[in-house]
Formats: structure tokens, C-alpha cells, sequence
């Protein structure tokens, strides 16, 4: 039997409703968690002593604002061709990763568009996964293609995962904290671009 309803949405309106919500979530989140921060600002200003409490309050607001900022560039929608200048991406990701025993290096010193850093930092975001006790990724650019370069003394590696990437067949169940692989491949997909994926002892290098 024929499915004759009407679909209330385009192809194109329905492959971008990830990306609307991603934009949607971090457009919102980001204002109470600046007043927060305008709120410890004006206890200073008033005289209020610094506690630990207070401390412990502005590295959570700090630490959240950094990761909406990371989000909103990999999760969140694309619209036109704004580019993201190498300042503005490195501030971002030192940031992110401040206090954390992954250290990354945004080797690249052109601007790009916004379609093309949101593929490095999924990318980013997908090895992060592998490296749960530390290491270090530092991202280049190619003539046509971001090169990523990890190196730990330890991985944790899901293989389905990153088959995902290498676009062969995969039994891999993307959960909340997995949904990097399959947009990572989606949208180097949709950008024909291949995903060249090489493990090895104390490396990975992932080419998009």
C-alpha cells in the first residue's frame, strides 16, 4: 500500500533538524550560565569574600560556557559561509580542554568556514572518546583536508565506532555520548570527503 500522506517537511528542512536543536540548546543555555557568572561578578564587586564555594562555582560556569562554544560549532546548524577565525578556534579549544590531561593543538593558521571547522572538531570529539586517560591531538591542514594526529600511551578504541567512519559495515549503537561518529561520517559524506581512520601503537590518525 501506497504511503500517500503529505510530509510536513523538505529532505533538506528534516537534515538539518539535528542541527537546529543542537543551535537551539546551546543558544539557550548559554544566557543562564552567564548570568551565573554576571552573579559572581557582582558579589566581588560588592565586597563579598572569595570562598571555595564561589571558586568551585565560576570553574563550572567557565568549563560549561567553554564546551556550549565547542558544541555550538560541532553540533549546531550551518547556515551560510561565516568563517572562524584561528584566534577564535584556539580560545575555544583551550578552553575546553583547560585542566584536562587531553591537550590539543590547533596547528592552522587560516580562517575557514564554519562547515569545514565543525568537521575538525568532530573529529576532535571523536578521538577524544579514545582517550580516556590523556594524550595529546594536534590538528593540521592539508591542501583540501584537516589531518589529525593523536598520541597517547593508552587508547580505549570501539571499533564499530570508527568503522562508522571508514564507511564499511558497523554494528555500532550511537548513544548521546557516540553521536560524533555518525555525524562525522554524514557530513563528510555529504561533503564528499573520505575519512582515512590509522591506529596504531600510541597513535591515531584520522584524515577528513
Amino acid at each position: 500500500m501506497t504511503d500517500t500522506t503529505e510530509r510536513p517537511l523538505t529532505d533538506t528542512q528534516n537534515a538539518d533538524l539535528a542541527g537546529l536543536v543542537g543551535s537551539r540548546l546551546c543558544h539557550d543555555l548559554i544566557s543562564p550560565i552567564g548570568a551565573i557568572g554576571n552573579g559572581l561578578e557582582l558579589l566581588e564587586l560588592s565586597g563579598t569574600a572569595p570562598t571555595e564555594e564561589m571558586q568551585l562555582i565560576r570553574a563550572s560556569v567557565q568549563a560549561a560556557s567553554a564546551r556550549i562554544s565547542f558544541f555550538r560549532i560541532a553540533f549546531g546548524a550551518v547556515a551560510g559561509q561565516q568563517s572562524i577565525s584561528p584566534r577564535e578556534v584556539t580560545t575555544t579549544l583551550n578552553a575546553v580542554f583547560e585542566g584536562s590531561k587531553t591537550k590539543v593543538t590547533w596547528a592552522v593558521e587560516d580562517s575557514y568556514s564554519r562547515t569545514e571547522v565543525r568537521l575538525a572538531f568532530l573529529a576532535i570529539a571523536c578521538l577524544e572518546t579514545a582517550m580516556a586517560w590523556g594524550g595529546t591531538i594536534e590538528v593540521r591542514r592539508s591542501r583540501d583536508a584537516w589531518v589529525l594526529h593523536a598520541k597517547a600511551d593508552r587508547f580505549k578504541i570501539d571499533e564499530p565506532l570508527w568503522d562508522i567512519l571508514r564507511r564499511s559495515r558497523s554494528n555500532a549503537e550511537i548513544t548521546g555520548s557516540t553521536v560524533q561518529f555518525g555525524l562525522l561520517a554524514q557530513s563528510a559524506l555529504d561533503a564528499r570527503r573520505p575519512v582515512s581512520v590509522t591506529v596504531s601503537d600510541g597513535s591515531i590518525s584520522l584524515l577528513v
